[in-house]
């Protein structure tokens, strides 16, 4: 008798484990389901953010821009203009009529122009270290345009295995799956609908781009606010940009600058020319 239920403690035992086995097993895969199905949910609403802007092929704003650097600080007006795939082109004005610099970011290189002192200067992306680290005029224009981008591509999205999700209490963290040299992260809201902030770091530099007071644009929201800020090498500059007027309805602006009449310089001259570098 007593062997009898030794061997009947012994099968209820062993039933008794395999229903937890089973249990577990099953909660696992319907936990493994929830966390797909969550995650897909996810990607569709990042694809959805990534593509918001695809409409879009003209922004335009008046801009107000402080810069402080090393104890000083500069405050000027000018406009932004930009066409997608084609320039970000930013101009400064003194007193509001007077155009006296010039920026422009295009697929091949960027250009900064002194208008005042007829010189100028030219950054190839395909040289040095822009090259090395993926940055592009993509990476520019995704930054002008509050979107996502994969260092070293032209398309800010091509499938979701492209980015990494990583959830906080408060907002979205995504980052390229494949990371460079050159660290991307990019935080959303809990809902994937705004991207608020782009953080990127190469070795001891770090940049930190801030989008807010988001306005209607075309069929999204596009931030009215940019705070850029720039760490390394033990020198920080911070920037303010505030947009106004903005607009998508602006398609007649022209792209480039004859530079025929103008000195080629080495960016460090420009820089001190301009007083920037103080």
């Amino acid at each position: 008798m007593k062997q009898t239920n030794n061997r009947q403690l012994l099968a209820l035992a062993a039933l008794v484990l395999l229903t937890v086995l089973a249990g577990c097993r099953t909660g696992r895969n319907v936990e493994d389901k929830a966390a797909r199905i969550k995650k897909q949910q996810q990607y569709e609403q990042l694809a959805e953010l990534a593509k918001a802007q695809q409409g879009l092929t003209d922004i335009t704003a008046r801009t107000n821009v402080s810069v402080s650097y090393n104890g000083h600080s500069i405050r000027v007006k000018g406009k932004l203009k930009m066409r997608r795939d084609e320039a970000v082109q930013i101009t400064f004005t003194a007193l509001g009529l007077m155009e006296v610099a010039f920026v422009e970011f295009t697929p091949k290189a960027a250009y900064i122009v002194d208008r005042v002192g007829k010189r100028y200067t030219r950054i190839d992306y395909s040289e040095g270290m822009l090259k090395s680290v993926g940055a592009n005029f993509a990476t520019v224009q995704a930054l002008f345009w509050n979107r996502l981008f994969i260092p070293g591509k032209d398309d800010a999205w091509k499938q979701s295995e492209d980015f990494e999700i990583i959830s906080t209490c408060t907002r979205q963290c995504v980052e390229p799956a494949r990371q460079r040299m050159l660290k991307c992260y990019f935080y959303t809201d809990e809902e994937y609908k705004q991207l608020q902030q782009t953080h990127l770091k190469l070795s001891l530099y770090e940049v930190t781009w801030r989008y807010d007071m988001f306005e209607p644009l075309g069929n999204h929201s596009f931030p009215t606010t940019f705070d850029v800020s720039f760490s390394g090498s033990s020198r920080t500059v911070a920037a303010n940009i505030a947009l106004s007027g903005i607009s998508c309805a602006d398609t007649t602006w022209k792209s480039g600058i004859d530079l025929s009449r103008y000195e080629k310089v080495e960016l460090e001259e420009l820089m001190s020319i301009l007083n920037i570098l103080k």
